[in-house]
Protein backbone atom coordinates (compact mmCIF):
# COMPACT_ATOMS: atom_id res chain seq x y z
CA UNK A 1 0.00 0.00 0.00
CA UNK A 2 2.89 2.53 0.79
CA UNK A 3 4.31 1.92 -2.71
CA UNK A 4 1.02 2.28 -4.34
CA UNK A 5 0.87 5.96 -2.93
CA UNK A 6 4.85 6.60 -3.76
CA UNK A 7 3.46 5.98 -7.04
CA UNK A 8 0.41 8.16 -7.36
CA UNK A 9 3.13 10.90 -5.77
CA UNK A 10 5.87 10.34 -9.19
CA UNK A 11 2.76 9.92 -11.07
CA UNK A 12 1.52 13.82 -9.97
CA UNK A 13 5.18 15.15 -9.43
CA UNK A 14 6.49 13.89 -13.06
CA UNK A 15 8.77 10.67 -12.82
CA UNK A 16 11.80 12.05 -10.95
CA UNK A 17 13.09 8.85 -8.96
CA UNK A 18 12.09 5.46 -9.92
CA UNK A 19 12.23 2.32 -8.32
CA UNK A 20 12.58 -0.86 -9.99
CA UNK A 21 11.02 -3.37 -8.69
CA UNK A 22 8.45 -1.04 -6.66
CA UNK A 23 8.71 -3.38 -3.56
CA UNK A 24 10.64 -6.65 -2.43
CA UNK A 25 8.22 -9.53 -1.92
CA UNK A 26 10.22 -12.41 -1.14
CA UNK A 27 7.65 -15.15 -0.64
CA UNK A 28 7.59 -17.79 1.04
CA UNK A 29 11.18 -18.88 3.55
CA UNK A 30 12.22 -20.88 6.18
CA UNK A 31 14.24 -19.56 8.98
CA UNK A 32 16.88 -22.27 8.71
CA UNK A 33 17.55 -21.14 5.50
CA UNK A 34 19.08 -18.17 6.59
CA UNK A 35 19.24 -14.59 4.71
CA UNK A 36 17.89 -13.83 1.45
CA UNK A 37 18.31 -11.16 -1.08
CA UNK A 38 17.87 -9.44 -3.90
CA UNK A 39 18.77 -6.15 -6.13
CA UNK A 40 16.47 -3.11 -6.98
CA UNK A 41 17.33 -0.06 -9.25
CA UNK A 42 16.87 3.51 -8.50
CA UNK A 43 17.10 5.80 -11.65
CA UNK A 44 17.38 9.52 -11.71
CA UNK A 45 14.91 10.89 -14.49
CA UNK A 46 15.15 14.38 -13.05
CA UNK A 47 17.27 17.22 -15.00
CA UNK A 48 19.66 17.85 -11.92
CA UNK A 49 21.86 15.51 -9.91
CA UNK A 50 20.34 14.37 -6.64
CA UNK A 51 21.46 12.15 -3.37
CA UNK A 52 19.48 9.26 -2.04
CA UNK A 53 19.56 7.67 0.93
CA UNK A 54 18.19 4.54 2.22
CA UNK A 55 17.53 3.64 5.78
CA UNK A 56 16.41 0.35 7.33
CA UNK A 57 13.79 0.37 10.07
CA UNK A 58 15.27 -3.04 11.15
CA UNK A 59 18.02 -4.48 12.11
CA UNK A 60 17.27 -7.70 10.05
CA UNK A 61 17.43 -5.93 7.24
CA UNK A 62 20.20 -4.16 5.33
CA UNK A 63 20.86 -2.13 2.51
CA UNK A 64 23.92 -1.56 0.51
CA UNK A 65 25.21 1.03 -0.27
CA UNK A 66 22.89 2.92 2.33
CA UNK A 67 23.52 6.15 -0.01
CA UNK A 68 23.51 6.94 -3.89
CA UNK A 69 25.10 9.86 -5.87
CA UNK A 70 23.18 10.08 -9.11
CA UNK A 71 23.68 11.79 -11.78
CA UNK A 72 20.58 12.80 -14.41
CA UNK A 73 19.46 10.06 -16.49
CA UNK A 74 21.78 7.34 -13.91
CA UNK A 75 20.76 4.03 -12.16
CA UNK A 76 22.04 2.70 -9.65
CA UNK A 77 22.20 -0.72 -7.76
CA UNK A 78 20.89 -1.59 -3.92
CA UNK A 79 21.54 -5.13 -2.54
CA UNK A 80 18.77 -5.62 -0.36
CA UNK A 81 19.54 -8.52 2.47
CA UNK A 82 17.10 -9.76 4.95
CA UNK A 83 17.84 -12.09 7.46
CA UNK A 84 14.85 -13.96 9.22
CA UNK A 85 16.46 -14.62 12.69
CA UNK A 86 14.01 -13.00 14.69
CA UNK A 87 10.82 -14.03 12.56
CA UNK A 88 7.91 -15.89 12.10
CA UNK A 89 4.58 -15.74 10.00
CA UNK A 90 3.58 -12.63 8.12
CA UNK A 91 6.62 -10.58 7.55
CA UNK A 92 6.26 -6.81 6.70
CA UNK A 93 9.47 -4.59 6.47
CA UNK A 94 10.03 -0.70 5.42
CA UNK A 95 13.61 1.08 4.07
CA UNK A 96 12.98 4.76 4.47
CA UNK A 97 14.33 6.62 1.32
CA UNK A 98 15.46 10.49 1.43
CA UNK A 99 16.50 12.35 -1.64
CA UNK A 100 17.57 15.64 -2.40
CA UNK A 101 14.66 16.31 -4.80
CA UNK A 102 11.94 18.54 -3.86
CA UNK A 103 9.00 16.57 -5.33
CA UNK A 104 10.42 13.34 -3.08
CA UNK A 105 11.84 14.58 -0.23
CA UNK A 106 10.76 10.80 1.53
CA UNK A 107 8.99 7.43 0.49
CA UNK A 108 9.11 3.79 2.06
CA UNK A 109 9.81 1.35 -0.04
CA UNK A 110 8.09 -2.07 1.50
CA UNK A 111 9.57 -5.96 1.83
CA UNK A 112 7.47 -8.24 2.99
CA UNK A 113 6.82 -12.19 3.13
CA UNK A 114 6.65 -14.95 5.31
CA UNK A 115 8.93 -16.57 7.30
CA UNK A 116 8.50 -20.52 8.15
CA UNK A 117 9.70 -21.46 11.71
CA UNK A 118 9.08 -23.21 15.35
CA UNK A 119 5.79 -22.19 16.77
CA UNK A 120 7.76 -21.34 19.83
CA UNK A 121 9.92 -18.68 19.70
CA UNK A 122 12.40 -17.75 23.35
CA UNK A 123 14.14 -15.01 21.22
CA UNK A 124 10.95 -12.71 22.36
CA UNK A 125 9.76 -13.95 25.56
CA UNK A 126 9.59 -11.53 28.90
CA UNK A 127 12.81 -12.50 30.87
CA UNK A 128 11.07 -12.65 33.70
CA UNK A 129 10.81 -10.08 36.66
CA UNK A 130 13.66 -7.16 36.75
CA UNK A 131 15.38 -6.20 40.09
CA UNK A 132 14.73 -2.45 41.37
CA UNK A 133 17.92 -1.64 42.62
CA UNK A 134 17.37 0.80 45.25
CA UNK A 135 15.46 3.35 43.53
CA UNK A 136 18.10 3.69 40.82
CA UNK A 137 16.38 4.51 37.77
CA UNK A 138 17.16 5.40 34.11
CA UNK A 139 15.18 6.79 30.82
CA UNK A 140 15.67 5.64 27.62
CA UNK A 141 13.91 6.51 24.00
CA UNK A 142 13.54 4.17 21.94
CA UNK A 143 12.82 4.82 18.42
CA UNK A 144 12.09 1.22 16.36
CA UNK A 145 9.43 -0.20 13.70
CA UNK A 146 6.54 -1.45 15.73
CA UNK A 147 6.97 -4.91 13.29
CA UNK A 148 10.83 -5.35 14.59
CA UNK A 149 11.27 -8.45 16.52
CA UNK A 150 14.64 -8.58 17.16
CA UNK A 151 13.71 -4.75 18.59
CA UNK A 152 10.98 -6.79 20.89
CA UNK A 153 13.62 -9.09 21.92
CA UNK A 154 15.75 -6.01 23.23
CA UNK A 155 12.84 -4.80 25.02
CA UNK A 156 11.49 -8.04 26.66
CA UNK A 157 15.01 -9.73 26.75
CA UNK A 158 18.20 -7.47 26.61
CA UNK A 159 16.49 -4.75 29.18
CA UNK A 160 15.97 -7.40 31.68
CA UNK A 161 18.91 -8.43 31.50
CA UNK A 162 20.83 -5.01 31.89
CA UNK A 163 18.47 -4.51 34.73
CA UNK A 164 19.66 -7.71 36.63
CA UNK A 165 23.51 -7.51 35.60
CA UNK A 166 24.18 -3.53 36.71
CA UNK A 167 21.57 -3.16 39.25
CA UNK A 168 19.75 -0.36 37.81
CA UNK A 169 15.66 0.56 36.76
CA UNK A 170 15.34 0.88 33.17
CA UNK A 171 12.51 2.76 32.24
CA UNK A 172 11.80 3.06 28.46
CA UNK A 173 9.69 5.33 26.77
CA UNK A 174 8.90 3.17 23.31
CA UNK A 175 8.08 5.29 19.67
CA UNK A 176 7.47 3.95 16.38
CA UNK A 177 9.26 5.21 14.12
CA UNK A 178 6.87 4.63 10.87
CA UNK A 179 4.34 6.97 13.12
CA UNK A 180 4.78 10.54 11.09
CA UNK A 181 4.55 12.74 14.54
CA UNK A 182 7.20 10.20 15.86
CA UNK A 183 9.63 10.34 12.85
CA UNK A 184 9.45 13.96 12.76
CA UNK A 185 9.50 14.25 16.88
CA UNK A 186 12.41 11.76 16.13
CA UNK A 187 14.57 13.92 13.63
CA UNK A 188 14.00 17.10 16.12
CA UNK A 189 15.93 15.38 18.63
CA UNK A 190 18.47 14.83 16.17
CA UNK A 191 18.73 18.36 15.19
CA UNK A 192 18.92 19.40 18.61
CA UNK A 193 21.94 17.44 19.70
CA UNK A 194 23.48 18.30 16.18
CA UNK A 195 23.10 14.49 15.19
CA UNK A 196 22.64 12.96 11.74
CA UNK A 197 19.90 10.45 10.87
CA UNK A 198 22.51 7.15 9.85
CA UNK A 199 20.27 3.88 11.32
CA UNK A 200 17.34 1.94 12.60
CA UNK A 201 16.50 1.11 15.78
CA UNK A 202 17.73 4.11 17.88
CA UNK A 203 18.29 4.60 21.43
CA UNK A 204 18.76 8.16 22.98
CA UNK A 205 20.04 8.45 26.37
CA UNK A 206 20.25 11.83 28.16
CA UNK A 207 22.56 13.34 25.29
CA UNK A 208 24.00 10.31 23.67
CA UNK A 209 21.82 8.80 20.54
CA UNK A 210 22.93 4.78 19.97
CA UNK A 211 21.49 4.15 16.04
CA UNK A 212 21.78 0.60 14.52
CA UNK A 213 21.64 -2.74 16.90
CA UNK A 214 25.29 -2.93 16.94
CA UNK A 215 26.09 0.55 18.28
CA UNK A 216 23.14 -0.36 20.61
CA UNK A 217 24.83 -3.81 21.54
CA UNK A 218 28.24 -2.83 21.80
CA UNK A 219 28.20 0.68 23.82
CA UNK A 220 24.67 -0.11 25.57
CA UNK A 221 26.26 -1.51 28.53
CA UNK A 222 29.26 0.78 29.31
CA UNK A 223 26.40 3.96 28.95
CA UNK A 224 24.21 2.42 31.39
CA UNK A 225 27.43 2.41 34.05
CA UNK A 226 27.81 6.02 33.40
CA UNK A 227 24.58 7.55 33.16
CA UNK A 228 23.14 8.92 36.53
CA UNK A 229 19.64 8.05 37.53
CA UNK A 230 16.83 10.48 36.05
CA UNK A 231 18.61 11.69 33.51
CA UNK A 232 17.20 14.32 31.98
CA UNK A 233 16.48 14.05 27.46
CA UNK A 234 16.92 16.27 25.30
CA UNK A 235 13.70 18.16 24.51
CA UNK A 236 12.33 17.35 20.93
CA UNK A 237 11.08 19.57 18.67
CA UNK A 238 8.09 18.19 19.11
CA UNK A 239 6.52 17.61 22.51
CA UNK A 240 6.77 14.05 23.38
CA UNK A 241 3.61 13.80 24.80
CA UNK A 242 1.23 15.16 22.15
CA UNK A 243 0.98 11.97 19.98
CA UNK A 244 0.06 10.17 23.51
CA UNK A 245 -2.37 12.69 24.66
CA UNK A 246 -4.15 12.73 21.26
CA UNK A 247 -4.39 8.97 21.43
CA UNK A 248 -5.88 8.82 24.69
CA UNK A 249 -8.72 11.33 23.84
CA UNK A 250 -8.99 10.01 20.28
CA UNK A 251 -11.47 7.01 21.36
CA UNK A 252 -14.55 9.89 22.58
CA UNK A 253 -15.03 11.54 19.12
CA UNK A 254 -14.49 8.35 17.36
CA UNK A 255 -16.78 6.42 19.51
CA UNK A 256 -19.93 9.13 19.28
CA UNK A 257 -19.35 9.41 15.52
CA UNK A 258 -19.90 6.15 15.64
CA UNK A 259 -22.80 5.88 17.48
CA UNK A 260 -24.30 9.05 15.36
CA UNK A 261 -23.73 7.13 12.24
CA UNK A 262 -25.42 3.97 13.50
CA UNK A 263 -28.54 6.33 14.09
CA UNK A 264 -28.55 8.91 10.88
CA UNK A 265 -31.27 8.94 8.48
CA UNK A 266 -29.78 6.77 6.14
CA UNK A 267 -29.01 3.73 8.21
CA UNK A 268 -31.97 4.60 10.58
CA UNK A 269 -34.80 4.84 7.44
CA UNK A 270 -33.24 1.59 6.27
CA UNK A 271 -33.59 -0.02 9.26
CA UNK A 272 -36.79 0.25 9.66
CA UNK A 273 -38.06 -0.57 6.30
CA UNK A 274 -36.01 -3.94 7.16
CA UNK A 275 -38.02 -4.30 10.68
CA UNK A 276 -41.56 -3.78 8.70
CA UNK A 277 -40.33 -5.57 6.01
CA UNK A 278 -39.59 -8.66 7.92
CA UNK A 279 -42.60 -8.31 9.50
CA UNK A 280 -44.65 -8.14 6.24
CA UNK A 281 -43.29 -11.33 5.19
CA UNK A 282 -44.39 -13.23 8.25
CA UNK A 283 -41.41 -13.52 10.06
CA UNK A 284 -41.20 -14.64 13.80
CA UNK A 285 -39.62 -12.45 16.58
CA UNK A 286 -37.36 -15.35 16.39
CA UNK A 287 -36.75 -15.43 12.93
CA UNK A 288 -36.21 -11.45 13.03
CA UNK A 289 -34.10 -11.59 15.60
CA UNK A 290 -31.65 -14.48 14.05
CA UNK A 291 -31.99 -12.43 11.13
CA UNK A 292 -30.81 -9.12 12.75
CA UNK A 293 -27.72 -11.34 13.86
CA UNK A 294 -26.30 -12.20 11.19
CA UNK A 295 -27.31 -8.68 9.46
CA UNK A 296 -25.13 -7.35 11.72
CA UNK A 297 -22.55 -9.01 12.14
CA UNK A 298 -22.01 -8.74 8.05
CA UNK A 299 -22.33 -4.62 8.37
CA UNK A 300 -20.08 -4.80 10.71
CA UNK A 301 -17.69 -6.86 8.91
CA UNK A 302 -18.02 -5.16 5.30
CA UNK A 303 -17.70 -1.30 7.25
CA UNK A 304 -14.69 -2.57 9.08
CA UNK A 305 -12.75 -3.94 5.84
CA UNK A 306 -13.57 -1.12 3.74
CA UNK A 307 -12.41 1.54 6.45
CA UNK A 308 -9.46 -0.91 7.39
CA UNK A 309 -9.10 -0.22 3.67
CA UNK A 310 -8.93 3.56 3.96
CA UNK A 311 -7.28 3.80 6.89
CA UNK A 312 -3.79 2.01 5.13
CA UNK A 313 -4.20 4.14 2.32
CA UNK A 314 -4.26 7.39 4.23
CA UNK A 315 -1.90 6.25 6.14
CA UNK A 316 0.55 5.34 3.56
CA UNK A 317 -0.03 8.96 2.48
CA UNK A 318 0.31 10.34 5.42
CA UNK A 319 4.42 10.14 4.92
CA UNK A 320 4.67 12.16 2.09
CA UNK A 321 4.70 15.40 4.04
CA UNK A 322 2.96 17.40 1.08
CA UNK A 323 -0.09 15.01 0.63
CA UNK A 324 -0.29 14.44 4.10
CA UNK A 325 -0.80 18.19 4.29
CA UNK A 326 -2.85 18.21 1.25
CA UNK A 327 -5.41 15.88 3.14
CA UNK A 328 -5.26 17.38 6.55
CA UNK A 329 -7.02 20.61 4.55
CA UNK A 330 -9.12 18.94 2.60
CA UNK A 331 -10.42 17.09 5.61
CA UNK A 332 -10.79 20.21 7.44
CA UNK A 333 -12.65 21.78 4.99
CA UNK A 334 -14.98 18.81 4.11
CA UNK A 335 -15.94 18.91 7.82
CA UNK A 336 -16.52 22.40 8.02
CA UNK A 337 -18.90 22.38 4.80
CA UNK A 338 -20.58 18.70 6.75
CA UNK A 339 -21.14 20.88 9.67
CA UNK A 340 -22.95 23.26 7.84
CA UNK A 341 -24.72 20.81 5.51
CA UNK A 342 -26.10 19.20 8.69
CA UNK A 343 -26.87 22.45 10.46
CA UNK A 344 -28.93 23.36 7.75
CA UNK A 345 -30.56 20.16 7.48
CA UNK A 346 -31.40 20.84 11.72
CA UNK A 347 -33.17 23.84 10.33
CA UNK A 348 -35.19 22.33 7.57
CA UNK A 349 -36.80 19.40 9.96
CA UNK A 350 -37.12 21.85 12.76
CA UNK A 351 -39.62 23.78 9.99
CA UNK A 352 -41.18 20.58 9.25
CA UNK A 353 -39.40 19.93 5.83
CA UNK A 354 -37.75 16.93 6.94
CA UNK A 355 -38.05 15.19 2.95
CA UNK A 356 -36.03 17.92 2.07
CA UNK A 357 -32.83 17.71 3.65
CA UNK A 358 -29.76 17.36 2.30
CA UNK A 359 -27.32 14.76 3.63
CA UNK A 360 -29.19 11.60 2.74
CA UNK A 361 -29.50 8.59 0.46
CA UNK A 362 -30.38 9.88 -3.32
CA UNK A 363 -33.39 8.38 -3.87
CA UNK A 364 -31.70 5.65 -7.02
CA UNK A 365 -29.88 4.26 -3.63
CA UNK A 366 -32.73 4.29 -1.53
CA UNK A 367 -35.11 2.36 -4.05
CA UNK A 368 -32.16 -0.48 -5.25
CA UNK A 369 -31.94 -0.75 -1.15
CA UNK A 370 -35.75 -1.70 -0.73
CA UNK A 371 -35.54 -3.65 -3.96
CA UNK A 372 -32.85 -6.12 -2.28
CA UNK A 373 -34.82 -6.31 1.24
CA UNK A 374 -37.34 -7.06 -0.19
CA UNK A 375 -35.88 -9.86 -2.50
CA UNK A 376 -33.96 -11.26 0.56
CA UNK A 377 -36.55 -11.18 3.61
CA UNK A 378 -38.64 -13.90 1.61
CA UNK A 379 -35.48 -16.32 1.11
CA UNK A 380 -35.60 -19.39 3.35
CA UNK A 381 -31.70 -19.48 3.43
CA UNK A 382 -32.08 -17.16 6.55
CA UNK A 383 -28.24 -17.22 7.20
CA UNK A 384 -27.12 -16.43 3.69
CA UNK A 385 -29.81 -14.38 2.90
CA UNK A 386 -29.19 -12.30 5.72
CA UNK A 387 -25.30 -12.08 5.36
CA UNK A 388 -25.44 -10.68 1.75
CA UNK A 389 -28.20 -8.42 2.47
CA UNK A 390 -26.07 -6.95 5.44
CA UNK A 391 -23.33 -6.58 2.74
CA UNK A 392 -25.14 -5.37 -0.04
CA UNK A 393 -27.19 -2.72 2.01
CA UNK A 394 -23.73 -1.68 3.63
CA UNK A 395 -21.95 -1.13 0.21
CA UNK A 396 -25.28 1.59 -1.03
CA UNK A 397 -25.96 3.62 2.47
CA UNK A 398 -22.06 3.84 2.15
CA UNK A 399 -23.40 6.81 -0.27
CA UNK A 400 -24.38 8.52 2.96
CA UNK A 401 -22.69 6.46 5.99
CA UNK A 402 -19.42 7.48 4.01
CA UNK A 403 -20.10 11.21 4.92
CA UNK A 404 -19.71 10.54 8.56
CA UNK A 405 -17.65 7.42 8.23
CA UNK A 406 -14.46 8.59 5.58
CA UNK A 407 -13.47 12.20 7.15
CA UNK A 408 -13.73 10.16 10.97
CA UNK A 409 -11.03 7.73 9.34
CA UNK A 410 -8.69 10.76 7.97
CA UNK A 411 -8.71 12.26 11.40
CA UNK A 412 -8.07 9.02 12.96
CA UNK A 413 -4.63 8.65 11.18
CA UNK A 414 -4.22 12.21 11.50
CA UNK A 415 -3.62 11.45 15.92
CA UNK A 416 -3.32 7.74 15.57
CA UNK A 417 -1.65 6.58 12.36
CA UNK A 418 0.17 3.10 13.44
CA UNK A 419 -1.15 -0.24 13.02
CA UNK A 420 -2.74 0.26 16.92
CA UNK A 421 -4.96 2.85 15.75
CA UNK A 422 -6.91 -0.25 14.14
CA UNK A 423 -8.19 -0.87 17.60
CA UNK A 424 -9.58 2.79 17.31
CA UNK A 425 -11.03 2.30 13.96
CA UNK A 426 -12.88 -1.05 15.57
CA UNK A 427 -14.27 1.04 18.20
CA UNK A 428 -15.68 3.23 15.75
CA UNK A 429 -17.63 0.05 14.24
CA UNK A 430 -18.56 -1.32 17.44
CA UNK A 431 -20.36 2.20 17.97
CA UNK A 432 -21.95 1.89 14.89
CA UNK A 433 -23.54 -1.10 15.19
CA UNK A 434 -24.43 -1.06 18.36
CA UNK A 435 -27.99 0.92 17.57
CA UNK A 436 -28.78 -1.73 14.83
CA UNK A 437 -28.26 -4.22 17.97
CA UNK A 438 -30.28 -3.04 20.30
CA UNK A 439 -33.15 -2.15 17.83
CA UNK A 440 -33.05 -6.45 16.66
CA UNK A 441 -33.13 -7.11 20.58
CA UNK A 442 -36.18 -4.62 21.62
CA UNK A 443 -38.37 -5.99 18.09
CA UNK A 444 -37.61 -8.97 19.89
CA UNK A 445 -39.25 -8.22 22.94
CA UNK A 446 -42.21 -6.56 21.08
CA UNK A 447 -40.84 -3.23 19.54
CA UNK A 448 -42.50 -2.78 16.24
CA UNK A 449 -41.77 -0.53 12.85
CA UNK A 450 -44.19 1.96 14.30
CA UNK A 451 -42.87 2.86 17.25
CA UNK A 452 -39.33 2.99 15.59
CA UNK A 453 -40.62 5.45 13.43
CA UNK A 454 -42.30 7.31 15.76
CA UNK A 455 -39.01 7.32 17.76
CA UNK A 456 -36.82 8.32 14.55
CA UNK A 457 -38.99 11.31 13.82
CA UNK A 458 -38.95 12.93 16.93
CA UNK A 459 -35.29 12.15 17.49
CA UNK A 460 -34.11 13.32 13.63
CA UNK A 461 -33.19 17.01 14.15
CA UNK A 462 -31.40 16.39 17.77
CA UNK A 463 -29.34 13.74 15.47
CA UNK A 464 -28.41 16.36 12.99
CA UNK A 465 -27.96 19.03 15.14
CA UNK A 466 -25.15 16.61 17.16
CA UNK A 467 -23.78 15.52 13.69
CA UNK A 468 -23.30 18.96 13.35
CA UNK A 469 -21.46 19.61 16.08
CA UNK A 470 -19.38 16.84 15.59
CA UNK A 471 -18.22 17.46 12.57
CA UNK A 472 -17.14 20.99 13.72
CA UNK A 473 -15.40 19.49 16.36
CA UNK A 474 -13.23 17.26 14.02
CA UNK A 475 -12.75 20.45 12.54
CA UNK A 476 -11.40 22.11 15.25
CA UNK A 477 -9.44 19.22 16.65
CA UNK A 478 -7.73 18.55 13.39
CA UNK A 479 -7.13 22.72 12.77
CA UNK A 480 -4.88 22.59 16.07
CA UNK A 481 -3.05 19.30 15.54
Amino acid sequence: MNLLVLSLLLLLNGPDLQVTPVEWDFGTIDRAGGPVNTRIQVKNNSSTAISASFLSTCGCLTVEPEQLQLAPGNTGVLTLVFDPVDDRGPVEKDIIIRTTLESFSMALFLVRGFVIAPERDDSIEDAGGTQDAGGTQVHLDYYYSAGCRSCLRFLNKTIPGLEQELGVHIEINEYNILDPDIYEQYRGVLAALNQEEQAYPALIAGNTVLQGERAIEAELKELLRLLPSDLPVAEPAVSKELPGIRSDLAFIPLLAAGLLDGVNPCAFTTLIFLISSLAVAGKTRREILKIGLFFTAAVFTTYFLIGFGLFQAIRAASYFPLIAQIIRWVLITALVVLAGLSAYDYFLIRAGKAGNILLQLPRAFKKQIHQTIKSQVRSVALITSSLLLGFLVSLFELACTGQVYFPTIAYLVQIKSDPTGLYYLLLYNVGFILPLVLVFVLTFYGLNSKALTSFFQKSMKFIKLSLAFLFLGLAVIMFFT
